[in-house]
């Protein structure tokens, strides 16, 4: 079976592909063009049997790029269609549209692999004189060509496609899942949302109730807005079916109108659990001022929920908002014997550039718990108060080596010097080569003659991991060269 193949899978392919290249497979063309003669032998490898010479060869004219478009062209009508379907498909990468009257003519491929290609890559090219023959093409008998030809159109955003997608959503067979984890329907819906189209709301709200694709048409409802939309919604939040509610609750968030605050706001008092979730999650994408001032106090209340899931949404939306009256409040939760609830309790408090967060957080560095200790020591990073250096030093002794490793890493990004002889002095003891990376690392980052006198041994030793020594080498070159040293040099 023709497959679209994922591109870079195979390096190997390339090397043979070069192999053959060398080898004088095309002898004597050389002489003419060696990039026109690289181009045909690497055609004539699209249809090799071994798939990585097939997908090597794929991957080699793409990268070639124009000079490969005219050949590839021709290729859409070569005896193997193998070959046909490659060629559909590097086309639609390399992006030039000249190829587009090709590919609308191989929609007609009698082999669905070509087909599907040739229509994803007139979405890739943004063929819009492409649409009414896609449109056609969602006719075809065959399930995996009519999916890319929806998410074709979803590429083109036109307009022209909006009632064909309506329709196809109405297919017998459009629940049919491929690739495991995909259907017709969802990526219709996914289409509608692309295209903007106001005509597709009906249709898109009507699907609010659906648990397959519910949500997938809350998100597409959000990029269309409208206060068609909105007024639709309402009527829909008081539907007896809580799926509806639960994705219409999606939309207001996705939406974000300022006038939904409200109306959200008493969704928190919904009888369903999952439609709370959404209502407490959705507030705390409303950050104005004025919208803050009237979420706070509602998703104060809501931490008091008796659902653990209202609880933690609610607690990351006070984060998102950066309530200053919920930080003790957060911080009671890190102690929740629920870890989900704890450690949103602490994602949220690592939001805050606030030294009372700082604190909160440095009061629970002891929880017994070690992926709790160590959420904590990131979220002091994220956090950035230095007054977090001495509560996280004995850390650096810690019986877990996450915790070690973090503590270390928080350190560095920290940046306050003190904190230079105790990672030496851990230096000493450790002997896991993950950790030890971290502490090399965090002092490049500390600089200092006694982080550079450290780098320097560890640099020479080779009894030392390669892995550590290179790090200590890295940091130790910027150091003596005047540049500053940070976590992303090291990559």
């Amino acid at each position: 079976m023709i497959k679209r193949y994922e591109l870079f899978s195979f390096k190997s392919a390339k090397l043979l592909v070069l192999m053959f290249l060398l080898f004088g497979i095309c002898a004597g063309c050389f002489e003419k063009d060696p990039v026109e003669a690289r181009v045909n032998t690497l055609i004539q490898g699209l249809g090799d049997e071994d798939e990585r010479v097939s997908s090597g060869s794929a991957n080699e004219l793409w990268a070639i790029g124009e000079p490969a478009v005219d050949p590839l062209i021709k290729a859409l009508k070569d005896d193997n269609p193998q070959v046909r379907s490659l060629a559909a498909q590097d086309l639609g990468i390399i992006g030039d549209k000249k190829a587009t009257n090709s590919l609308i003519t191989a929609l007609k491929d009698p082999v669905p692999e070509v087909r599907m290609n040739a229509a994803f890559s007139l979405g890739e090219l943004q063929a819009t004189e492409a649409v009414e023959p896609l449109i056609e093409l969602l006719k075809d008998e065959n399930g995996e060509v009519v999916r890319y030809t929806v998410i074709a159109l979803g590429m083109l955003k036109d307009p022209r496609a909006t009632e064909p997608l309506c329709e196809v959503l109405k297919r017998d067979d459009a629940s049919i899942s491929y690739d495991g984890n995909s259907n017709i329907r969802s990526e219709a819906v996914f289409a509608l949302g692309d295209t903007g189209d106001p005509r597709a709301v009906d249709t898109l709200l009507d699907l609010l109730a659906d648990k397959e694709v519910g949500s997938s048409a809350a998100s597409s409802l959000g990029r269309i807005k409208g206060e068609y939309v909105f007024g639709k919604l309402i009527k829909l939040l008081g539907s007896k079916n809580p799926t509806t509610r639960t994705n219409a609750v999606a939309v207001y968030e996705n939406i974000q109108d300022p006038a939904a605050v409200p109306i959200l706001v008493r969704m928190l008092n919904d009888q369903v659990p999952e439609v709370r979730i959404g209502a407490a999650y959705a507030l705390g994408h409303f950050n104005e001022s004025e919208e803050i001032a009237q979420t706070e106090q509602p998703l104060i209340h809501s931490l008091e929920d008796s659902n653990v899931k209202v609880q933690a949404a609610a607690a990351g939306s006070l984060g998102r908002i950066e309530s200053k009256k919920a930080i003790p409040l957060l911080a009671e939760l890190i102690q929740s014997n629920n870890s989900s609830l704890c450690e949103t309790a602490i994602y949220s408090l690592a939001r805050y550039k606030d030294p009372e967060a700082a604190d909160a957080l440095i009061a629970a560095l002891g929880n017994e718990n070690w992926h709790i200790r160590m959420e904590i020591v990131y979220s002091l990073r994220e956090v950035g108060d230095t007054r977090a250096v001495d509560p996280l030093i004995p850390l650096l002794g810690d019986e877990n080596l996450g915790v070690r490793k973090s503590a270390a890493t928080s350190l560095g990004s920290l940046g306050d010097r003190k904190a230079v002889e105790p990672i030496i002095k851990a230096l000493e003891t450790e002997r896991e080569s993950d950790v030890r990376i971290s502490e090399v690392q965090a002092l490049g980052i500390l600089g200092g003659p006694e982080a550079i006198n450290c780098l320097s041994r560890i640099g020479t030793d080779k009894d030392e991991y390669k892995y550590v020594r290179n790090s200590a080498e890295k940091g130790l070159m910027i150091l003596k060269g005047g540049g500053t040293v940070n976590a992303s040099s090291f990559y």
